[in-house]
């Protein structure tokens, strides 16, 4: 093994006396051909890898969603809802690193406080009525598959003589983390269970929570319920925090700005539903024949909101269109969240990337296949591609693109020349509408090759 080095080279146990206590975790290393995208605060993040290291950082993010996986397996129910996985990601990536930082430490350092994160996911496990029995069962199976992973990294980074010793350090210290994590999440759980179980916000989540799952509802009762037109055109919003920008309370920041999009519209009524990390979900019911106009005119009139960030869905009436411009909503976040540096992403400009991109993996693999090296990283081929991009969009017109991107005729024309030296030989085979669709993906994304990541 190489030496020892980085945020985990001397851990409290080593004393400089050759045992490998805790240090063998700055091996860990991820699966390079299998990417995980991070559903944890970058807060969090950031000060786990200030302590643990990049690289047994990803290592744990890649082993949370093993482990998430292998719990919606056997706990279905923690995959309900409109979040389908998402909370029980965010919950387990949480669990794992608190892990990590416990088996960097020994019996000298208190057992790790749980993280927002996973509170609050424990919070809407409780809100969405899973058992407490059946959250617990997905710790414990948690815990079960982190262990079997640390003994996995033991075997293969631990000298022969000290691997035996240090497995039953992490059984011991797996025991105790186990049993506090569980006791916390059960607290958490009851005391959120109590207070939602009495509460109209509860009521009225579930009505929504029927709307989205297109179950059947009484419209009447429901939209006495919501006190919204479920009858209406619906516009969907998802409005989310961005902590960085200002220190005003984000319960405050979404539901300011979801009045001024609201009077933006011209909504006669707006629902606003909260969802889950400084989310809020927003109806705004509108008049179908001016839906479109009252959007462009939000789009070029109303200024950025402080701190806030928003995905818009397309119009759509009914109970079935507040569904539909929802999971369209859903779907310009995913995509706003990869790639898009505008407070604003709205669905009907990203649709055909949300589409292709469903599955990140084959997505990935498309846009490298397709565009190659003009798919590499760097701002002079984001450069070429864009303006391919808007070249072949604009049936192939130098003039026309030109003055989209506010460039000469001539420079058009020479960057539409360098990218197409830079696509791969067998893309000359193939449609050009492959080329446009590997294009949008990677303009859908701030680098080419991370299209789909």
């Amino acid at each position: 093994m190489a030496a020892a080095s980085g945020p985990l080279a001397r851990l409290p146990g080593d004393g400089g006396t050759g045992s490998v206590t805790g240090q063998w975790l700055q091996w860990l290393r991820p699966d390079p051909g299998r990417l995980t995208e991070p559903v944890l605060s970058p807060v969090e993040l950031a000060a786990a890898r200030t302590e643990l290291g990049a690289a047994p950082v990803e290592w744990a993010l890649q082993s949370a969603d093993a482990i998430a996986e292998e719990v919606l397996r056997k706990v279905p129910e923690h995959g309900g809802g409109p979040t389908a996985g998402t909370t029980l990601r965010r919950v387990t990536q949480s669990a794992v690193l608190t892990g990590l930082h416990l088996m960097a430490s020994d019996f000298s350092r208190p057992i790790p406080t749980l993280a927002e994160d996973a509170l609050e996911g424990c919070r809407e496990f409780a809100r969405r009525g899973i058992p407490l029995e059946l959250v617990l069962r997905g710790v414990r199976l948690g815990h079960a598959q982190l262990a079997h992973r640390l003994a996995a990294g033991v075997e293969e980074h631990v000298p022969a003589d000290q691997r035996l010793a240090e497995l039953r350090r992490i059984d011991d210290l797996m025991f105790t983390y186990v049993d506090a994590h569980s006791s916390v999440m059960a607290e958490e759980y009851i005391a959120e269970r109590d207070r939602w179980r009495g509460s109209d916000e509860a009521a009225r989540r579930a009505v929504i929570d029927e709307l989205l799952a297109a179950r059947p509802v009484d419209r009447e009762a429901a939209a006495l319920r919501l006190r919204y037109d479920l009858s209406s055109t619906h516009v969907a919003a998802v409005l989310w925090g961005d902590d960085t920008a200002t220190s005003a309370p984000a319960a405050e920041r979404l539901h300011h700005a979801a009045s001024t999009m609201a009077r933006a519209l011209e909504a006669a009524r707006t629902l606003v539903i909260p969802a889950h990390d400084n989310n809020v979900w927003v109806w705004f019911a509108v008049s179908g024949e001016t839906a479109e106009d009252h959007i462009r005119h939000l789009r070029s009139s109303m200024p950025e909101p402080a701190g806030v960030r928003a995905a818009l869905g397309p119009p759509a009436p009914g109970p079935h269109g507040m569904r539909r411009s929802h999971l369209g909503a859903l779907q310009a976040q995913r995509m706003a969240l990869r790639a898009s540096d505008s407070w604003l992403c709205d669905y009907r400009d990203i649709r055909l990337a949300a589409l292709v991109t469903a599955d990140s993996e084959h997505a990935r693999w498309f846009v490298q296949e397709v565009l190659g090296p003009l798919a590499s990283e760097g701002a002079r081929l984001h450069e070429l591609r864009e303006t391919l991009r808007i070249y072949l969009a604009e049936e192939r017109s130098p003039r026309t693109a030109a003055e989209r991107l506010h460039i000469a005729r001539n420079t058009v024309t020479y960057r539409v020349k360098r990218a197409e030296e830079l696509l791969p030989v067998t893309t000359t085979a193939v449609s050009s509408l492959e080329v446009r669709v590997a294009l949008e993906m990677a303009a859908a994304s701030r680098t080419g090759t991370s299209a789909a990541s």
